[in-house]
């Protein structure tokens, strides 16, 4: 009978899988409008299920799988990332030899394939059955973070898939980065195909080819475009999961679950829909790979929230190994995420992971295993660091071994810059001038404004005062319910637990906002590296802004279904109906639908085409005539794209394309000559290149063509068939280049490509 019973489980199981694969399709059918879309969401979703089975193994193998029949995807997935850059890097030797050594392709595919075979391998081996128990099995509770999550997904894969990044008017280098990473498999240090020493971390560029390794090196821009929005979506997603499992153990009543998952998603579904730029959290496209840095942050804090649903010292040497880990990744993702890290992530963490730190007990419990998770992290952190070439190009500036290791052992070259700030800090005297007038003699914004700051990323004013006023109001809740309650209550663990992630995400924000003031008051914007510094830190604490919106709602939510309960149960109630139960979770069913409605109809507000240089959205049609027009040049081809420079305090920073032509370069297949870390032109500075064609002579500009082998030029025709030829590229006109004859290819919006004899 046992038997038989099983079999029907297993049968069960199966045809509820069908189903919910049928409807993955019809969603995928509904969100998908073209081809391009509809290929990109399939590879999406597999890249994040083979996450979510590498990093399932992962909690399965360490035996700390939170027993709630709560599947954690989202959370699951964002340990197999962490994992797959660990191995990653300690495999590179291997990568390196396939690639270089024997000159075959795919390193980065094969790698990814390996770690997921071994990781279905090892539960196939040894299956992870659900524990028996009415309190652990699925439940509305279940599903419910997958639906929200995977709608969400549905929504930016198909967004970002055909327009511009939310990474800012350079998406064409991030895209040349990524694709250079993932072509070599191993930690590649120069740019391009030159000997040039990298100047760019490469962290993003990593995410990305890991994310992509179905797509087989196709559809990587869609892929790198996603991270920003998918790293946020993948750690708030991880973040109910969590709470689930918590609430599974403390919540009786069905009923109370349904209430949780239907308010939880309305409020979910309008912080991302209506009040905030989740789906695209920048402003002024000023914006690099610090955007993505949202759930390298908050990943640590995920960690000890497992902790406190299975205590155990390997979630307490994961905890540890990976707070050390994800401080040397946000380092890797851009150098102002340290300053990110260590007012925001840290002590996020530590409040939260310090309860289950003082219930180890012992001393060797509460002092052996962070010393030995850190040190693990520390090392890989460093090893990470060490095999970027940002921060070896940093180190070979400044020490003269560096160097030498640089040009004569790894055969680079090192492109000489100052990084050096110090003229803008003033040292101890300043530091000590700046932390009394932030702290004490300035003017000092209300405790509100500190907790939850105004932001561009809220849209609306009305949320804002609302979330500031349902974050005290939870915090009270809570410390009410675990002063009034028994101590032995099953609810009491629950509010504890939001109580110490309340009280987290508050002090958190608040050192993060204070900190940022506290650098850019220090830093200034004397240099271009303190002017960085200072700006990005400040925009940074807006992203956290907007995050902690959703954050405080999840938590309000589920302190007030957790104290409705305990009040039901101080008198005796009759079980529910089964019909009242039925009812609700219809209820439910229909306001998810109403979610995914909302969520597929809204127009992300993306950046206004004029003020950004570009058409908004590029079709399907014309990236494939883009491509075409660009696959009848040679292959050869050296290609000059119109640009303009964007220069702070008078030194180079980007040089950016301009015109229609900057909407399609994101999705072009090769590299364009104006931009200093790209291709051939890796040595140009903006100076260069407007002392070239904005001050110099016909013959001066042909001869830096020829210096750099430019055999072809990118423009747009212009208005009413207007002649080409006798139009300004900046001073000198394109006939003074050297363009001849007709354009070897035509693109979308007038794009043209022509053959230039220098």
């Amino acid at each position: 009978m046992n038997g038989e019973h099983a079999l029907e489980v297993l049968k069960a199981h199966a045809r509820s899988k069908l189903w919910l694969f049928l409807l993955y399709l019809v969603a995928v059918a509904l969100f998908a409008q073209t081809r391009w879309q509809f290929e990109f969401i399939l590879l999406l979703t597999v890249s994040l299920l083979t996450m979510a089975l590498i990093g399932h193994r992962l909690i399965a193998w360490l035996g700390v799988l939170p027993r709630s029949g709560v599947p954690l995807v989202f959370f699951s997935a964002l340990l197999g990332q962490f994992i797959l850059v660990v191995v990653w890097l300690l495999c590179s030797p291997l990568t390196y030899a396939w690639t270089r050594g024997l000159g075959l392709p795919l390193a980065m595919p094969l790698l990814v394939v390996s770690v997921a075979t071994v990781a279905a391998w090892g539960l196939l081996r040894k299956p992870q059955g659900v524990a028996c128990g009415a309190s652990e099995t699925t439940s509305v509770l279940a599903w419910v973070p997958v639906v929200l999550g995977g709608l969400v997904c549905l929504k930016l894969a198909s967004y970002y898939s055909m327009r511009a990044g939310s990474l800012g008017l350079d998406t064409h280098q991030h895209i040349a980065f990524s694709l250079d990473l993932f072509r070599a498999g191993y930690p590649k240090l120069s740019a391009g195909n030159t000997d040039w020493l990298e100047k760019y971390p490469k962290m993003l560029h990593l995410l990305t080819s890991l994310w992509a390794w179905p797509a087989l090196g196709h559809h990587m821009g869609p892929f790198l475009k996603v991270q920003p929005v998918l790293q946020a979506t993948l750690a708030l997603f991880a973040l109910l999961e969590l709470m689930c499992c918590s609430l599974r153990r403390s919540l009786v009543d069905q009923r109370l679950q349904v209430a949780f998952a239907a308010v939880l998603s309305l409020l979910w579904c309008y912080v991302m829909v209506r009040g905030t730029a989740y789906l695209y959290p920048v402003v002024d496209l000023n914006s690099t790979g610090r955007l993505a840095g949202f759930g390298v942050l908050l990943a640590p804090t995920l960690c000890a929230l497992l902790c406190w649903l299975t205590p155990a010292r390997a979630t307490q040497l994961l905890a540890w190994t990976l707070f050390a880990f994800a401080g040397a990744m946000a380092a890797k993702l851009n150098p102002s995420l340290v300053i990110g890290y260590a007012s925001y992530a840290a002590p996020l963490f530590a409040v939260v992971m310090l309860l289950p730190w003082w219930r180890t007990g012992t001393i060797g419990g509460r002092l052996g295993w962070p010393l030995l998770g850190m040190l693990a992290g520390s090392l890989l952190g460093g090893l990470l660091l060490a095999c970027d070439p940002y921060y070896l190009q940093l180190l070979a500036e400044v020490s003269p071994a560096v160097h030498h290791f640089v040009e004569h052992t790894l055969g680079l070259r090192v492109l000489e810059t100052s990084h050096d700030i110090s003229s803008a800090s003033g040292g101890v005297t300043r530091l000590w001038e700046v932390l009394r007038w932030e702290l004490w003699y300035g003017p000092q914004p209300t405790l509100w404004d500190q907790w939850l700051p105004a932001t561009a990323q809220i849209f609306s004013s009305k949320l804002l005062w609302v979330t500031r006023a349902a974050a005290v109001l939870s915090l009270l809740l809570s410390l009410a319910f675990m002063v009034l309650i028994p101590f032995k209550s099953r609810q009491r663990s629950g509010f504890v637990l939001i109580f110490v992630l309340q009280l987290g995400a508050l002090l958190a924000v608040l050192v993060a906002l204070r900190s940022s003031n506290v650098i850019s008051l220090v830093l200034g914007h004397e240099t271009l590296q303190a002017s960085l510094l200072s700006t990005y830190t400040q925009r940074y604490v807006d992203l956290i802004a907007m995050y902690s919106v959703p954050i405080h709602w999840l938590l309000l939510s589920a302190a007030a279904a957790l104290g409705w309960d305990t009040l039901r149960s101080l008198r005796p109630a009759a079980l529910p109906a089964v019909g009242t139960q039925r009812w609700s979770t219809w209820g439910l069913l229909l306001i998810l639908l109403v979610c995914a409605i909302a969520i597929r109809r809204i127009d992300v507000r993306g950046p206004p085409p004029k003020s950004m240089g570009w058409t908004l959205p590029v079709t399907e049609k014309k990236v494939r005539q883009f491509r075409a027009a660009e696959a009848r040049l040679p292959e050869d081809a050296v290609v000059l794209a119109p640009a303009y420079s964007k220069v702070l305090n008078g030194r180079e920073d980007w040089v950016l394309p301009a015109g229609e032509i900057a909407s399609y370069l994101p999705f072009g297949s090769r590299d364009y000559l104006f931009n200093v870390r790209l291709g051939s032109g890796y040595a140009l500075q903006a100076r260069d290149l407007d002392a070239a064609f904005c001050h110099a002579s016909r013959a001066d500009a042909r001869a830096l063509l020829r210096r750099h082998g430019i055999t072809h030029i990118v423009a747009t025709r212009g208005s009413a068939g207007a002649p080409l030829f006798d139009r300004e590229y900046c001073s000198l006109s394109y006939r003074d280049l050297g363009i001849w004859g007709s354009e070897v290819s035509e693109g979308p919006d007038n794009i043209v490509f022509y053959r230039i004899l220098p």
